[in-house]
């Protein structure tokens, strides 16, 4: 029991931080030599006091290294390294990772796999790594798409800002869900006349941006609920519950499972593959093979692994990030959760994954706002509902519009309660000093749960001396 709890807890804790490192290009992933000397001694030295955890010790010892390893080659494959000097770049060209992003200043944020580069002097070199872009253009570009850009590197060498796209090469099958998710899109247009609810349509489903949604995600980040909004596994498992209770009356709860996890897989491939629907998509099929009470954990390692290994560009995106953090603050829930009553279960679970993405919330913006704590139950609630009302809308038109706008007010107004409550959020001096004080808490509660138990077993064990003084348990 005590083997399964660590070797848990290192795995809720491990991958989110392999994936902050990694999103950070950090070089305490640059020593895999040290790394392994280091651990062989720190397993050495556990053998020797913890006799009785050998298969723990050796099991952990095994994965960190591994999952180091692997992280750190990503890490590594991720790094921008070009052929000339920052000030020489003028051109750029590569493939795109995921689909381009509208910002709010109109202009499509591209994460590049970089092929090449090329000078004002028409010089041409060598290029690797994942360089985010910013260029014009109308339209959104599919991932997979060969571009070629001109324009510049900004000061700090870290994004490229283009004058000029061109788009060398497009695969059919790109072309066709490129014209798939034109046609989506075209029809919420043609049903939904409000454009704030046809934008959070839009971003709940296809995750997709317009010009009408920044201010509902502004408010969403101000008040620290920016995750909800984001394609994740919450998405997901809507579609995967709703195909579930259609298709079990009709073939039976095992197989309506089998069918309602695959089926999902189309919804992927339309959307587009964004890490976090990556991430969900393998926990669910992960899910069908994998049993017992590690099948979670175990899941949640095995797709971080593989999803590093297929698609290493990933570990530079925050969304992947931020998925897999928010996903360990549920696992690391469901661990502790021996600590708490029952009737509290979506404020702690709220709580747990607010509290894994704050490092990575304070890294890109500088604040975290805590009252995602209090809000992000009634967020995810009122998201989910949202949801039904947009698949309604695509499907059935007007009839669930009026829904769908009264959804979106609500949200809104939830949001802006929750900005309100403490402007300007919190530093990482407050969010340390907040964490000292839960990581407290929870070390008393164990500590008392511990000494009950120790209680009821001492007076238990008082019972059955003073009943049974001469060792005599035989019935009458």
């Amino acid at each position: 029991m005590r083997g399964s709890f660590w070797v848990r807890l290192s795995i809720v804790v491990g991958v989110p931080l392999l994936f902050f490192l990694s999103s950070q290009g950090s070089v305490l992933l640059d020593y895999p030599l040290a790394t392994a000397s280091l651990l062989c001694v720190v397993a050495s030295l556990s053998l020797l006091f913890a006799q009785g955890l050998k298969k723990t010790i050796v099991t952990l010892t095994t994965l960190c290294f591994f999952c180091y390893a692997l992280f750190g080659w990503a890490t590594h494959a991720n790094r921008v390294e070009m052929a000339f000097v920052d000030d020489r770049i003028a051109s750029v060209s590569g493939t795109l990772c995921e689909d381009s992003l509208l910002c709010e200043s109109g202009k499509q944020l591209l994460r590049l796999q970089l092929s090449s580069c090329g000078t004002s002097d028409s010089a041409q070199g060598s290029a690797r790594g994942i360089l985010p872009c910013l260029a014009k253009v109308d339209e959104v570009l599919v991932s997979g798409s060969r571009v070629y850009l001109r324009g510049k590197l900004s000061p700090e060498g870290t994004l490229f800002l283009a004058d000029s796209l061109q788009t060398l090469s497009i695969s059919r099958a790109r072309i066709f869900r490129r014209k798939a998710l034109s046609l989506v899109e075209r029809r919420f247009y043609a049903l939904l006349p409000e454009a704030e609810s046809r934008s959070l349509a839009l971003m709940l489903l296809l995750g997709r941006s317009t010009d009408a949604a920044f201010p509902l995600k502004q408010m969403s980040l101000a008040s620290g609920c920016a995750h909800t909004l984001a394609l994740s596994g919450m998405h997901l498992q809507f579609f995967i519950g709703v195909l579930f209770f259609l298709l079990s009356p009709l073939l039976g709860k095992r197989r309506a499972r089998a069918v309602s996890v695959c089926l999902p897989l189309l919804y992927v491939v339309l959307a587009g593959p964004k890490p976090s629907l990556v991430r969900a998509m393998g926990m669910a099929l992960f899910s069908l093979v994998l049993t017992g009470p590690l099948s979670s954990h175990y899941g949640y390692l095995a797709t971080a692994c593989i999803q590093t290994f297929l698609f290493p560009s990933a570990l530079s995106s925050m969304g992947s990030l931020f998925s897999y953090a928010a996903y360990g603050g549920l696992l690391c829930n469901k661990l502790f959760s021996f600590y708490r009553p029952k009737l509290l279960e979506p404020l702690l679970a709220s709580s747990y994954a607010v509290l894994f993405t704050a490092l990575p919330t304070l890294t890109a913006w500088g604040s975290w706002q805590m009252t995602g704590i209090l809000i992000a139950p009634i967020a995810s609630t009122l998201i989910f509902w949202t949801m039904a009302c947009s698949v309604l809308a695509f499907l059935f038109g007007s009839p669930a519009a009026f829904a769908l706008a009264i959804l979106y007010r609500a949200l809104v107004s939830l949001f802006a309660f929750g900005g309100s409550l403490f402007e300007g959020g919190f530093t990482l001096g407050d969010f340390v000093a907040f964490l000292c004080v839960v990581l407290t808490c929870l070390a008393s509660i164990g500590y008392a749960e511990r000494a009950l138990q120790k209680r009821r077993r001492d007076s238990y064990e008082l019972e059955v001396r003073i009943r049974f003084t001469k060792g005599n348990n035989t019935t009458a």
